[in-house]
Formats: C-alpha cells, sequence, structure tokens
C-alpha cells in the first residue's frame, strides 16, 4: 500500500467517526430552551378541545381525561395513540383533498408535540392556578338541538338493552 492511499484511508477513517459521533449526539432543538409543558398550563386546554367530548364521565370513552388525577395515569398510552394519530379519531387523509373542516376534532402538529413533550417530562402537573375553568357540557339527557330544528315532536323510548361482553 502506498503511503498516500494510507493518508488517505485514515483521513476517511476520521471523517466516518465524525460524522458517526454526530449523527448519535445530541441535538439542541428549538423547544430546548422551552419549558416543559405542563397539565394545568398546556395540556388542559387541548384536552377540554379535543378529547373531553368523549373523555369525561358517564361518556363514550373507558376515561375521563378531565382531571390531572384522571388523565396522570394515562400519559403514556395518551403519548402513543395522539402519536399515531390514532387519537382524537379523525380518519380523513391529511394528504390529500379537502383539510378545512367544520367540526375537526384532530390535533394540530403542534398540540400532538405540547403532548408529546408533556409525556417525555414526566407529565408534570404544573401550578393549580394556571388550570383552566372546567367545561360545562350539556345535558345529554336533552335535545341538543332544539335551537336549530325545534323540539321533537315524538319521543320514542326502547326497553333496556345490554350487550354481552363476549358480542
Amino acid at each position: 500500500m502506498t503511503a498516500r492511499l494510507k493518508i488517505w484511508m485514515r483521513g476517511a477513517g476520521v471523517a466516518l467517526l465524525v460524522l458517526g459521533v454526530m449523527a448519535i449526539a445530541p441535538r439542541p432543538t428549538a423547544s430546548a430552551d422551552v419549558a416543559a409543558p405542563t397539565f394545568t398550563k398546556d395540556v388542559a386546554r387541548i384536552f377540554q378541545q379535543k378529547c373531553e367530548g368523549c373523555h369525561r364521565p358517564n361518556n363514550m370513552a373507558p376515561m375521563s381525561l378531565i382531571t390531572y388525577e384522571e388523565a396522570r395515569p394515562w400519559a403514556r398510552a395518551i403519548a402513543q395513540r395522539v402519536e399515531t394519530r390514532q387519537m382524537p379519531p379523525w380518519h380523513v387523509d391529511r394528504t390529500i383533498g379537502i383539510q378545512q373542516f367544520k367540526n375537526d376534532r384532530s390535533l394540530s402538529d403542534q398540540q400532538i408535540d405540547t403532548i408529546l413533550r408533556w409525556v417525555a417530562a414526566g407529565a408534570p402537573k404544573g401550578d393549580p392556578k394556571d388550570m383552566p375553568p372546567p367545561k360545562q357540557w350539556p345535558d345529554e339527557s336533552k335535545w341538543q338541538l332544539a335551537t336549530k330544528y325545534g323540539q321533537p315532536e315524538l319521543i320514542g323510548i326502547s326497553a333496556p338493552y345490554t350487550i354481552p361482553a363476549a358480542a
């Protein structure tokens, strides 16, 4: 092997080593300078807007996300479902077609980032003074569309029916 080839190979080896270190070294991000989100200041507002429609007591979702104490045990599962865009359910392809919908329940990239950073930081509660006032939900046992359609003329009540868990 010639001296020139040895020098070139040594230089190439050093360059590859430097590139390898750069690839695995942590990089500062824009959010590195920002304090970690807290439930009371950042996440509760997102949950009120996008999640509590289903995730509240006596509703269709399996758990409530109204308070920190209710949401905290689910933090890792929330992060996984939010990151994969499984929650909140919104089955519109974000890459094609119409993207602006009146009742869009999907999370923005910024909201997803906030939730993921909250979980990565250990899901801190934050200052209770930062908690937004609870959202007032309508009484679900009453007709909600009276202002739009008027009162119903007939209300039919069916016999109670329970679907077995094995169904």
